[in-house]
């Protein structure tokens, strides 16, 4: 396969390089077909002269996915643009929160931003075919990705929900005790707008695509209704980000896509050590509960959410709090039975549809994966049901029938 050629390169390196040290850059592919759909990635190592020697930067550089349909699909050009904006204005936002608040440990759950660039013309904002993101390649610092048919661990999990939870009590503390930098900053990032668009009928193809992957289970297949239901109402809800009416007390950055191809660790002796988000595209100001059952659902193991699901709601919950207190941030009335109320209205509301989707390319098999450019929407609003894994099937009942017993369906 051909690999995609990025226009003036060099120009987009002198960003972050002395001209006068830059060798040259190799590209290459970086992901596997159907493990990322709203961009596409390559891995740029850029060779540049160090003294008498010569040294490697490892970056990663996104693009937009070359099929109009998922570009449309996917609000390609706002969602680089977030993410453009994410790593020049969010990130340094935060951090200089931080620093007002004394902390001398800053956040650092992202890739170091390099460079980005909207098009070939300069002093325009219009974003196409040549936009860029380049960021550091993780994999250089001894980051991985790990297996997502397999998931994490107890043990994996905490650091996780742990990095999260700083991420989401810190957007809050600063929303809550500086509305004013918080509105004129970061305001533009978190302005209400339609994601989604799609037709009754093409909403009922998506919806009965899901409903297939529970349809051999007797509970959901008695209930098929009742869940479709659900489903169809979650298509509304999620049609727009940053939805202005609904309000909810423990609103904060969410990320909208916390799953395990966008969770990388650094581990020593087997023990996380250090853990990084990515792929920042389709974050909104909405409840954070809705991060948490998005990872926990999908991208923690099985066994583990059966007997320690509730235990990793108070961990994460507990470690929200304790970040807000580390910021000085009041919070009184920020209740776990709160906390839980809230997650059950978004579960009812959003998030089975949301889990269900994931679960789909998490335990696809390589073999049936499409490359994005050749996929229509026909591959979005349809599942092929001999494709669909014994593990997925299991991994989807579960989810159905845990909602259920919780009151969330």
């Amino acid at each position: 396969m051909a690999i995609r050629e990025i226009k003036n390169l060099d120009e987009l390196v002198f960003g972050f390089v002395e001209k006068s040290n830059f060798i040259g850059a190799t590209i290459n592919t970086l992901t596997a077909a159907g493990e990322n759909y709203c961009s596409e990635l390559l891995a740029v190592d850029i060779s540049v002269r160090d003294g008498e020697n010569t040294k490697i930067i490892r970056t990663v550089a996104k693009l937009l996915p070359q099929n109009e349909f998922v570009q449309k699909l996917l609000q390609s050009e706002r969602t680089f643009f977030l993410e453009v904006e994410f790593y020049k204005t969010f990130v340094p936002c935060l951090r200089q929160f931080q620093q007002e608040k004394g902390f001398t440990q800053l956040f650092n759950a992202f890739p170091e931003f390099y460079t980005a660039r909207f098009n070939l013309e300069q002093n325009s904002e219009k974003i196409d075919e040549n936009a860029v993101l380049v960021i550091k390649n993780l994999k250089d610092e001894g980051f991985v990705i790990l297996d997502r048919k397999v998931g994490f661990d107890l043990d994996q999990a905490k650091p996780v929900l742990e990095k999260m939870a700083e991420l989401h009590a810190t957007v809050f503390a600063l929303r809550a005790l500086k509305p004013e930098v918080f509105d004129s900053k970061l305001g533009e990032l978190f302005e209400e707008f339609v994601m989604y668009e799609a037709p009754k009928e093409d909403q009922r193809k998506f919806v009965d695509s899901l409903l297939k992957l529970i349809e051999d289970d007797d509970f959901c297949a008695k209930n098929m209704d009742r869940i479709r239901d659900t489903l169809l109402k979650s298509c509304e809800m999620t049609k727009k980000k940053n939805d202005k009416a609904m309000k909810h007390r423990f609103s904060s950055f969410c990320h909208f896509d916390m799953w395990t191809n966008n969770i990388m660790v650094k581990s020593a002796n087997g023990i996380i050590t250090d853990v990084k988000f990515v792929d920042f595209q389709i974050y909104e100001y909405s409840s954070l509960t809705s991060d948490v059952l998005l990872f926990l659902f999908t991208s923690v193991q099985l066994s583990v959410i059966q007997s320690e699901f509730d235990n990793l709601l108070i961990f994460y919950y507990e470690n929200f709090i304790k970040y807000l207190r580390k910021l000085k941030c009041d919070a009184s009335g920020l209740t776990f039975e709160e906390f839980l109320n809230e997650m059950a209205i978004v579960a009812k509301t959003r998030e089975l549809m949301h889990v269900l989707l994931m679960i789909q390319p998490i335990y696809r098999d390589e073999k049936d994966a499409k490359e994005v450019k050749n996929m229509s929407k026909e591959d979005f609003l349809r599942n092929n049901k001999e494709q669909i894994s014994q593990q997925c099937k299991q991994k989807a009942t579960y989810v159905v029938h845990e909602f259920n017993r919780r009151g969330w369906l």
